[in-house]
Formats: C-alpha cells, sequence, structure tokens
C-alpha cells in the first residue's frame, strides 16, 4: 500500500529518543537505559509539500527520522519476530515544539509528521539519514549508530502498548537538531529511504 493508505489506518505515532549515540553525548545521556517514549496523534501525520504550523509554536525544533510503519496488529512480539510485522520504513520529519516541552503538548501539534513513503528495507539497521535547510546539510548519521536497533524499539514498545497497523514509530533522531522558523525549506534525504521536502508556513 502507499504511505496515504497506512496514514488512513494510523492510531498513533510513538516518537522515540534520544537514541543516536551522538546525539545521547551531545545531551549528556552516558546510560543505557532505554530512550523516551513521547505520542503523537495520526492529524500530525502529512504528505504535504506546504507545512502549516500552529501559531502556539514559537519555537520548533526539526528533526530527521526513520519511520517504522506496523503492518499488522500485534502485542509482545519477540524482536526476532519484528520483521514479519513491519509493512516497511519511511523519511520522516518529527517536528517538535520545543517551547512546550515543559506543558507536555511538544509533540501534540498538527502537520508535525511529514513522511515520505513507504519503502521494504532489508537491513533497517543500515540507513543514511539527512537533514538539509535551506540548501544547508543540518543532519547526518547512519541508523548503525543507534543505540537502540529499529527491531528492538518494535519489541520494546509492542510491550508496553498494543501496536496497530498503520502504528508508526519514529526511531530517533541524529546529533544537532535544527531550530527552523516559517519560511524555512526542509528536505530529508536517504539512498534507501528517497527523499520529501516541504516548506513551513504559518497556520491558524
Amino acid at each position: 500500500m502507499l504511505i496515504s493508505e497506512w496514514i488512513q489506518q494510523s492510531r498513533k505515532i510513538i516518537s522515540v529518543g534520544p537514541n543516536f549515540k551522538a546525539f545521547r553525548a551531545q545531551r549528556g545521556i552516558f546510560h543505557q537505559e532505554p530512550p523516551t517514549l513521547s505520542l503523537k496523534s495520526p492529524e500530525s501525520l502529512t504528505t504535504a509539500l506546504d507545512i502549516y504550523l500552529s501559531p502556539q509554536m514559537p519555537e520548533f525544533f526539526c528533526e530527521v527520522e526513520m519511520a517504522i510503519v506496523i503492518g499488522q496488529d500485534v502485542k509482545h512480539v519477540a524482536e526476532k519476530d519484528v520483521p514479519s510485522v513491519v509493512a516497511g520504513y519511511a523519511i520522516s520529519n518529527d517536528i517538535t515544539a520545543s517551547t512546550h516541552f515543559e506543558s507536555g503538548r511538544f509533540k501534540m501539534y498538527d502537520q508535525t509528521t511529514p513522511i515520505g513513503e513507504l519503502v521494504q528495507l532489508t537491513d533497517p539497521g543500515d540507513v543514511q539519514l539527512e537533514m538539509w535547510v535551506n540548501g544547508e546539510c543540518i543532519q547526518r548519521d547512519n541508523t548503525k549508530e543507534m543505540m537502540f536497533s529499529a527491531h528492538w524499539l518494535v519489541a520494546h514498545v509492542s510491550d508496553i502498548m498494543t501496536l496497530r497497523a498503520g502504528d508508526i514509530l519514529l526511531a530517533g533522531t541524529p546529533a544537532n537538531p535544527k531550530i527552523c522558523r516559517t519560511g524555512d525549506i526542509i528536505e530529508m534525504r536517504s539512498p534507501q529511504l528517497g527523499s520529501i521536502r516541504h516548506t513551513l508556513h504559518l497556520g491558524t
């Protein structure tokens, strides 16, 4: 199916982080405990070229991430069985309203998860991710540098909650997520996942 069809089924998006080793080091996180999890709503998903963000987001980060799209309802899936329950992978932008960390609203706004097309991968543990802002490369890393693998993350989250077909896990962002502003042109690039490009606008 196309990503647009999966989006129609999606009930929740689980954002993971920090997960990349360089980003964890940048944040002073040196323990081996699992990353934090945050929920986003299906209304955050978009494939649009023009993104309209809430005026309640005066400051926000853009973060390139690999999205894991769940292909069937699952609970307590073993890590070795995760490939059989994953529909595919996609490149995404996990936009985060940084001024709302304390209020808990930092992942709650609409159109904050632009996402690319669904791709099949033989090895989600070797995926190059890049974010370009106004023609400048800001983030670059490979999923082999994640502390916790895509398969481990799905198994871990499925032990916490039931995952439904169409649900999406965002596997974490590399170091140097960037504070962006309306008018910026954002590109997420990956040789394995393809690319997406969108312009940020002030919404209502």
